[in-house]
């Protein structure tokens, strides 16, 4: 059933090539970016594909598949003239060994009634509870949660399930909650470690810190309650980080800030950043994590290749005849694309060097 202000799905059709799928659900996705690019009065949103969302209605679409997907979201990197945070950020989680999705670019056109409209580049992220841990684990998903949540304590309205909705079992996440803040922590430190590494995978989320504190990412917890994913594989909850599009920015809205290295500033009401970082053994594995990061694979040598193998890819779709145009796009000229890959390859190099000197 929908609920007020959440964005429901309707009936599309959706092509690719000479090939097409029908009776796809469509729905918009977001937050503040979609709110700000409704409001510039841009088309280009955000948006969900749900290829058997209305399977129980046509039988026919009963496990309808885009190319073995299930549902895809579509962002069209709202704030990044680059086109390649998201893409790059989920791969450098991986090569730390943190479950990110898989992201492709496409190409999107889009008819609103007057015709199909050019929106531009889009990249397509896979949903986490489908493919993601499959893929990349071998294993069979569990329970998977999108938070809204500090993770201070469980309210069911702040976890909502991606999966296995009809089965109201929340015991894993709460399990998860009451480790972290259970009171061992501080009369008996080894306990409340054992308790929680039984139910969390605590070094994963120290590797992913590792890699978020190093780029720079004030959209993310440890300022906002959202952009992370809890996904149950065989018992334990890993983290998923999500919504990338601002991230390599230390400085963002709200005057929001990237948490520095030592994250000396993060208080105790985002406990899973506060209480893990107080232990010495935790803090000297995620230093060592940043370390093996910048020096395996976050180098200005790799960062630079990769940044102009996809400028390679992403360029002859930012000339001037081919860019998007207002209203379809947000992107104000080719130049700024150029520009936006020069600045994001300074910006690594910056951060590069700023982490060699936290691990002295």
């Amino acid at each position: 059933d929908a609920v007020p202000g959440d964005p429901i799905y309707v009936e599309a059709s959706v092509t690719q090539d000479n090939f097409k799928w029908e009776k796809v659900g469509f729905r918009l996705k977001g937050n503040a970016s979609l709110s700000a690019i409704w409001k510039n009065g841009v088309y280009k949103l955000p948006f969900k594909l749900q290829f058997d969302e209305f399977e129980d209605k046509y039988p026919e679409t009963k496990n309808q598949r885009f190319y073995g997907f299930k549902e895809l979201a579509m962002v069209p990197s709202y704030g990044d003239n680059s086109f390649m945070k998201e893409k790059l950020l989920t791969n450098l989680y991986r090569k730390a060994g943190v479950l990110a999705c898989q992201v492709a670019y496409y190409k999107i056109f889009i008819d609103f009634g007057q015709g199909k409209k050019y929106c531009g580049m889009y990249q397509a992220i896979e949903t986490v509870e489908e493919h993601l841990v499959v893929t990349q684990t071998g294993k069979k998903v569990g329970n998977v949660y999108k938070p809204e949540s500090n993770l201070q304590t469980f309210v069911t309205s702040q976890f909502e399930k991606q999966n296995n909705k009809e089965i109201s079992d929340y015991s894993d996440i709460q399990a998860f909650i009451a480790a972290l803040n259970h009171s061992y922590r501080i009369g008996d430190r080894e306990t409340w470690k054992k308790q929680l590494e039984a139910v969390f995978n605590v070094k994963g989320f120290l590797k992913y810190l590792a890699v978020n504190n190093t780029v720079g990412n004030w959209d993310s917890y440890g300022q906002l309650t959202h952009n992370y994913f809890l996904v149950n594989i065989d018992g334990v909850l890993q983290w998923v980080p999500y919504d990338l599009n601002l991230s390599f920015q230390m400085k963002g809205g709200l005057n929001r800030t990237a948490l520095t290295f030592e994250m000396n500033e993060v208080k105790v009401q985002w406990p899973l950043i506060r209480y893990l970082i107080d232990d010495p053994e935790y803090f000297a594995f995620y230093k060592a994590s940043v370390k093996e990061f910048v020096e395996k694979t976050f180098t200005p040598a790799l960062m630079t290749d990769y940044l102009n193998k996809h400028k390679s890819v992403l360029a002859p779709h930012f000339t001037p005849n081919e860019i998007e145009k207002h209203p379809y796009g947000s992107i104000p000229n080719s130049q700024s694309f150029d520009q936006s890959v020069i600045d994001l390859d300074k910006y690594i190099k910056e951060r590069h060097a700023a982490a060699l000197d936290f691990i002295k």
